[in-house]
């Protein structure tokens, strides 16, 4: 009888780990969301990219190494990869109409086993955020996750924090880049390093392709992300900030007026 109740679990999971993801694109329930998954290119370039991420991501999960190391190698794999061109065009003209006519950037899941058949089961899912000019992916922090977002189109202003732990109602962070990302340039998260991130699109087009690892030990098992208020927060003499924890619908009207 054990049997079938795991692999509802495990269907459970999996079902409440796509629902999860939508929160994404600024919005738990809100974020649109392209259903036609889109293809990458059928290349020995992308297989390699792909087989590497899978490699990394499959020795997270399995503990043999941790985020930080994760987090380091899939930066490194995303500046010697040309990432630019995994773009599916078609998709990306589709999600850039969806972003314009809508308040949030639009995201499609990608699907990996059209690419490479042994990623039926893969140890990572990933994706395409597209952004039309202003949109934003609010301040918000992880658990239970990592996740890596390279530039593949545009221009995003990219702001990350190291999580230094949390404060009743706050996060403590310490600020660790704000930068204008272009193609190319890749920011990968760990449990610590760049763990709270936010995102605003600069141009019109602008797009990131994610890779996300979940069922970790990172701040924690349970699956969340934690939205939070760096705009608010209390700077003290090491200049680690104390930024209030928030709602979706408080992060969504504050930063995207900051944006506009």
């Amino acid at each position: 009888m054990t049997a079938p109740a795991s692999a509802a679990a495990r269907a459970s999971a999996r079902r409440r780990f796509l629902a999860d993801l939508t929160a994404f694109a600024l919005a738990a329930a809100s974020a649109p969301l392209l259903r036609a998954e889109p293809k990458l290119a059928d290349s020995a370039a992308v297989r390699h990219w792909l087989q590497q991420v899978e490699a990394l991501s499959r020795q997270l999960r399995e503990g043999a190494v941790d985020s930080a190391h994760w987090r380091r190698e899939i930066d490194a794999l995303a500046a010697a990869t040309p990432l630019p061109e995994f773009l599916p065009l078609l998709q990306f003209d589709r999600a850039l109409a969806a972003a314009r006519g809508g308040r949030d950037p639009v995201k499609t899941f990608v699907s990996l086993a059209e690419a490479d058949g042994s990623l039926r089961k893969a140890a990572f899912a990933a994706a395409y955020f597209v952004f039309a000019k202003g949109q934003v992916i609010t301040p918000h922090g992880h658990r239970g996750m990592v996740s890596a977002h390279a530039v593949v189109s545009g221009r995003l202003q990219l702001r990350t924090y190291d999580r230094l732990g949390r404060d009743g109602d706050a996060l403590l962070l310490k600020p660790r880049l704000d930068t204008v990302a272009t193609a190319g340039f890749s920011a990968a998260i760990s449990a610590v390093e760049g763990n709270v991130h936010w995102f605003v699109a600069e141009q019109d087009g602008s797009a990131t392709l994610d890779v996300i690892v979940q069922d970790i030990d990172a701040n924690g098992r349970e699956f969340a992300l934690e939205l939070v208020d760096p705009l608010a927060a209390e700077t003290d003499a090491r200049g680690v900030l104390r930024a209030p924890l928030i709602d979706w619908e408080r992060s969504s009207r504050r930063y995207q007026s900051a944006a506009g």
